[in-house]
């Protein structure tokens, strides 16, 4: 459920023109000032995988979803390990 209401979202900024990159970087902006500085990285390393493989790619939809869903997982991964 919770993929579906962020790829809608998501959606709905690419639909409305936003470009992926910025999307990216906004969402960046807004997640990083709360992670550590160890998960920050990797967030970053991710967020620019996906970045390059959403312009290589035709659907930036997929690469960005694909990014939030990796986020989620390294979020609550290093939830669970503290």
């Amino acid at each position: 459920y919770q993929r579906r209401v962020h790829g809608g979202r998501l959606y709905e900024l690419l639909a409305n023109c936003i470009p992926p990159d910025a999307i990216f970087r906004s969402l960046l902006a807004h997640l990083l000032p709360h992670l550590d500085n160890a998960l920050r990285v990797q967030v970053v390393q991710w967020a620019a995988h996906y970045e390059h493989s959403s312009k290589i790619g035709s659907k930036p939809i997929y690469h960005l979803e694909a990014f939030v869903c990796k986020f989620m997982y390294l979020y609550q991964q290093a939830v669970m390990s503290t």
